[in-house]
């Protein structure tokens, strides 16, 4: 069964709904920040992601869901995510 609107099904349930960006990890911390204080009623954090995001060959293949990558792969991966975060660092 699809789970979409499900903010709006927390919220039908007076839950606190915050969202973000759950590859952005600064946003994550953000807004868990923001959950830690609401107070008042229950909290939900609905961190949207992308699976696999800054892996070429992973990035929004749900098979990769749960499967660990052969050696090669993890070593690519790797690379892919370490220019990411130098990339990241650079500009920031």
């Amino acid at each position: 069964m699809p789970l979409e609107p499900l903010a709006d099904k927390y919220r039908a349930f007076n839950w606190h709904v915050f969202e973000c960006d759950g590859n952005d990890m600064a946003a994550f911390i953000a807004t868990a920040e923001q959950a830690k204080a609401a107070k008042g009623k229950p909290q939900v954090i609905i961190a949207n992601t992308v699976p696999g995001k800054g892996v070429t060959y992973m990035e929004g293949d749900y098979t990769w869901h749960g499967k660990p990558p052969n050696k090669e792969q993890a070593d690519e991966a790797l690379r892919e995510l370490q220019a990411e975060r130098e990339r990241i660092l650079a500009h920031a």
